[in-house]
């Protein structure tokens, strides 16, 4: 069988057990933190009008109608943001502004892997920092790894895939103590699907501690993963210097005009993480009741273990077409990442997740 990237499906759904392709089946896909609800009703009106101005024209470079968008929703200068064709891109630009051969960049070891080969693709070598026991980011043993050679360092939070989030207090006493000349990279995918009562105010802290850079995506809440759409924001000059490596054109316009359609409508992302939390909690209950722990999740995904390896659980589970994520991906071989869908689909899951392990 012809090689297929991850995600590359083709209008077909690929048996990830037997390799035979099906198109008869549909298969839910638990395993990519995508949005099970699409994205915003507005967005198609967008799209059209995309059409009528002329799709023949390059895209504007400077993301204006964007960035202003973006500008407005989280109170910061409209300079101080760069777009990217999603947080991907924005990772590896950052690898290729900031670091050189020799250059020390520190992370969890358990944390979304990009940032590894984006470090590796520069000739960085990475500084890879153990997790507490509950899975958590020990961002006390995170500064104890800085060195002078240290570039910078990146902390997720809501963390993937553990779904482990850090508090106000906790990030302020971090930021304070990291060295002045070592960036802080913190990845806020997830923000959005938070379920407490005061996620940490980042977008605050950006005069205090010039070093930080705050990633954001338009793929989670807002449902836009196909168009891919992310940004940063920082300060002016890290804005200058990572722009120094960007594309000319690396946002499409149709990709701009459904994010500004989707950063406008408040009532679909409330949607979301309402049924989010909902869903979060009937899975929370019903592996409860199994006996089965999980570590407690602030995003839209859930990290189960099953004490035992999970392989056979993951295969199981696609035979009856619910696709998972398996936790040797990220060291984790015991567990299982499951992406948060609609109560049908977790429901179809429970009973599925049942009749595998019997």
């Amino acid at each position: 069988m012809a090689y297929k990237p991850r995600g590359a499906l083709d209008g077909l759904e690929e048996n990830i057990v037997t390799g035979v392709w099906d198109n008869s089946c549909k298969y839910h896909r638990l395993m990519a933190n995508e949005n099970p609800y699409g994205c915003s009703a507005l967005i198609k009106e967008a799209l059209l009008k995309t059409m009528e101005d002329g799709p023949s024209n390059y895209p504007d470079g400077y993301t204006t109608a964007l960035r202003m968008a973006v500008s407005k929703k989280y109170g910061i200068d409209k300079d101080e943001i760069l777009f990217g064709n999603g947080t991907d891109e924005i990772i590896y630009m950052l690898g290729k502004a900031f670091i050189e051969p020799g250059d020390e960049v520190v992370m969890p070891e358990i944390s979304f892997t990009s940032y590894i080969s984006s470090c590796l693709s520069m000739g960085g070598k990475l500084v890879s920092v153990p997790m507490k026991d509950d899975l958590s980011v020990d961002l006390d043993a995170v500064l104890a790894s800085v060195t002078d050679k240290t570039k910078y360092i990146v902390v997720v939070n809501p963390n993937n895939p553990t779904g482990t989030v850090f508090c106000e207090k906790e990030q302020y006493e971090f930021l304070k103590k990291v060295p002045k000349d070592v960036l802080v990279i913190l990845d806020e995918a997830y923000a959005e699907f938070y379920m407490g009562e005061s996620f940490p105010d980042s977008y605050s802290k950006l005069k205090e501690f010039k070093n930080l850079i705050i990633l954001k995506t338009f793929s989670k809440i807002y449902g836009l993963a196909s168009f891919r759409v992310g940004f940063m924001i920082a300060n002016k000059e890290i804005i200058s210097l990572v722009s120094r490596v960007k594309n000319a054109f690396n946002v499409s316009t149709p990709a701009m005009a459904a994010a500004v359609a989707a950063i406008n409508d408040s009532k679909f992302t409330e949607m979301v993480s309402e049924n989010n939390s909902k869903c979060i909690k009937y899975l929370c209950k019903e592996l409860d009741e199994m006996g089965y722990s999980y570590t407690p999740t602030h995003t839209s995904f859930i990290l189960i273990d099953i004490k035992k390896d999970a392989a056979p659980l993951v295969a199981a589970l696609s035979k009856k077409a619910y696709l998972v994520r398996p936790g040797s991906d990220f060291g984790l071989k015991n567990y299982i990442r499951v992406s948060i869908g609609t109560m049908e689909q977790m429901e179809g899951f429970v009973k599925a997740f049942k009749e595998c392990l019997e």
